[in-house]
């Protein structure tokens, strides 16, 4: 006999999902989407921004590569709740989340495209807010896929593979933007988000949202409204995994965002192999990724056989305090390879169980995708900061060496902050 509602197998029963696509497949699948998203989001703003942007107006580089990045944060700010809570109200028959990550992604490629054709400053405004737009909608969407469709106890396995696919991004987008011509290289991280992300919704099907309940539609005032946005808020917990995650990308934010220049100014073009800082930040980025893979799978295991997340997390947040101190140490190119790897091992933690332990403080199964596109802003907020903070930082207080320092003391107290977490182990 047919289940009579098979529309329901991915949908969260008090906050634990009921079984529909197997998680091992799901994941796989997951997977190439998840590192499509970050290629193209690393390449362009690692590698191909900062020349573009050089290219524009070479005197005023860093205070336009700021403008822009701050943008890009306020955009990312805005697009990865409102793809959560957008997709939280999918009532179609492909799903919930399905329709939304299919036209985000069209629209990431299509403004992919255009940002590759710009050679202005304001045209590198207008494309790439669009692009970041569209684009953290899409991993506001995507995103809400583990905590609808993976149960609690692989999360810390599905947040390492989800989290793999950062580095491999990395490596991906690095490469692509590095050794490629700029149109080709945006043309090519364009097409391969579209692809995957088809291979994803078509190879693991999510089930028909058309039964569902639609829920209450109350008119509210706008403060009432806020109020119910943010309600998440009023868990000790939530608030606490916010602020760590804040911090912890504080850190991140501040350094790698100015790290092709900080390796120009600060270590010096001519210290770097053949001159080439592009290639140099390449290397570090690849070396970086490469422990970060080796690390991640194994740290999501043994944190889901331990259930010692919040720990795994917090002392990664330490090691990557201590990274930060080594290019004050040892401000050479063999010194920043040394960061690079550490970096790449403190990190490669964090991220392989981080998402594990955002998912695990959500207060509501119902409204899962927007608290945690919530718990996402924590990424983009501090990327809005960055910029600022980075250029006032090289422009009044010590230069790039004032980078580490403030990246270290960012991701001492977002460590801090995550062992403080009651809920989880």
């Amino acid at each position: 006999m047919t289940d009579a509602h098979p529309a329901r197998q991915d949908v969260p029963v008090d906050g634990e999902p009921t079984p529909g696509t197997p998680v091992g497949r799901l994941l796989a699948l997951l997977f190439p989407a998840v590192t499509a998203m970050y290629a193209l989001f690393n390449g362009i703003s690692t590698i191909i921004l900062p020349a573009q942007v050089e290219a524009a107006d070479p005197a005023s580089k860093v205070g336009n590569l700021a403008l822009l990045t701050t943008l890009a944060a306020v955009a990312t700010m805005i697009a990865i709740p409102a793809g959560g809570a957008i997709s939280d109200r999918g009532r179609s028959r492909y799903g919930r989340r399905t329709p939304w990550i299919a036209g985000a992604a069209a629209v990431s490629a299509v403004a992919s495209i255009l940002m590759g054709a710009a050679d202005s400053l304001p045209a590198l405004i207008v494309t790439m807010v669009l692009l970041w737009l569209a684009t953290n909608f899409y991993s506001g969407a995507l995103t809400a896929i583990l905590p609808d469709r993976v149960p609690r106890d692989r999360r810390g396995l599905a947040s390492a593979v989800i989290g793999l696919g950062t580095p491999v991004g990395v490596v991906l987008g690095v490469q692509v933007a590095g050794r490629t011509e700029r149109s080709t290289a945006y043309a090519v991280l364009a097409a391969v988000l579209l692809v995957t992300t088809v291979v994803l919704l078509l190879g693991a099907r999510e089930g028909s949202a058309r039964d569902l309940p639609a829920g209450v539609r109350e008119r509210r005032s706008w403060r009432t409204s806020v109020q119910a946005f943010f309600a998440a808020f009023g868990t000790r917990d939530f608030q606490l995994a916010f602020a760590s995650r804040f911090m912890l990308f504080a850190s991140y934010y501040v350094v790698s965002g100015y790290l092709f220049y900080a390796v120009q100014d600060y270590i010096g073009a001519g210290n770097v192999p053949g001159g080439d800082v592009a290639a140099a930040v390449s290397t570090m980025l690849t070396l970086s990724v490469g422990v970060w893979v080796v690390v991640a799978g194994l740290a999501g295991w043994i944190a889901d056989k331990a259930d010692r997340r919040k720990l795994f997390v917090g002392v990664s947040a330490l090691g990557v305090a201590a990274s930060m101190v080594i290019p004050l140490a040892v401000p050479t190119w063999t010194g920043m390879l040394i960061f690079s790897a550490c970096l790449g091992a403190s990190i490669g933690t964090y991220f392989a169980i981080d998402l594990a332990v955002m998912s695990l403080v959500l207060p509501d199964a119902g409204s899962a995708g927007r608290d945690l596109g919530i718990l996402q802003v924590a990424t983009g907020l501090p990327q809005v900061l960055a910029g600022v903070v980075a250029a006032a930082l090289i422009t009044w207080f010590g230069g790039y060496p004032s980078l580490f320092v403030f990246g270290a003391v960012c991701a001492v107290v977002a460590g801090l902050l995550m062992l403080r977490i009651r809920g989880i182990r």
